[in-house]
Order: structure tokens, then C-alpha cells, then sequence
């Protein structure tokens, strides 16, 4: 076993804690947010067309037992907000298996 001489009790301690699990809780919801693509009115789009999202043609294609590793999340979360955002920017991308073998995925939503 570790020693250590960090106090757990500490207000600083409990503070710092409590900032992590706050920053962590916005991760999660902005993941979330790009997990959406652009929302019901994209997804709209897509329907209308006869496609389906990109995540979801990903979930199709991966083995059932597989889970998806997204590769990219944020970079584009905060461009073109005066057009709706640009949620990982149209594209997904991310490993999975396919059949038994570990995958390099990339699908696109776009025109």
C-alpha cells in the first residue's frame, strides 16, 4: 500500500474534487450535445432525404458486442454558431470492430 500524506477531509481537497466532477459533468453533456450531430432538425434532414445519420449507419456496420471509440469529440464544437454549430463537424470518426477486426470508422452526414 501507498502512503501518502494527502488530506481527503480538507476543504481545499473536497473544493478541488468538486471542480473535477463539475468539469467532468460539462464533458459529458457536450458529448452528449455532439452525440445529437445537429440535432432534430439535422436528423430531420436526414430522414427526409431517406439517409440515416452517421452514427447510425456506424451502429449498423460494428459487431453487436463492439463498443465505438470515438477519436474526435470537441474541435469544431464551437465554430459556426451563427449557423447552428458544427458538431464534430458533420463527420464521425472512431474504432470498432466490423466482423471480428478492429476498425478505423469514418462516416459523414453530409449532402
Amino acid at each position: 500500500m501507498l502512503k501518502t500524506s494527502v488530506n481527503s477531509k480538507s476543504p481545499e481537497f473536497v473544493k478541488n474534487a468538486r471542480r473535477i466532477v463539475d468539469l467532468l459533468t460539462a464533458i459529458k453533456n457536450e458529448e452528449e450535445q455532439i452525440r445529437q450531430g445537429g440535432g432534430a432538425k439535422a436528423i430531420e434532414s436526414q430522414r427526409k432525404k431517406g439517409r440515416l445519420t452517421a452514427r447510425e449507419r456506424i451502429a449498423k456496420l460494428m459487431d453487436p458486442s463492439s463498443q465505438f471509440l470515438n477519436s474526435e469529440f470537441m474541435p469544431p464544437m464551437k465554430m459556426y454558431a451563427e449557423w447552428g454549430g458544427a458538431p464534430s463537424a458533420g463527420t464521425v470518426t472512431g474504432l470498432a470492430k466490423v466482423c471480428g477486426r478492429t476498425f478505423m470508422l469514418i462516416a459523414n452526414d453530409g449532402p
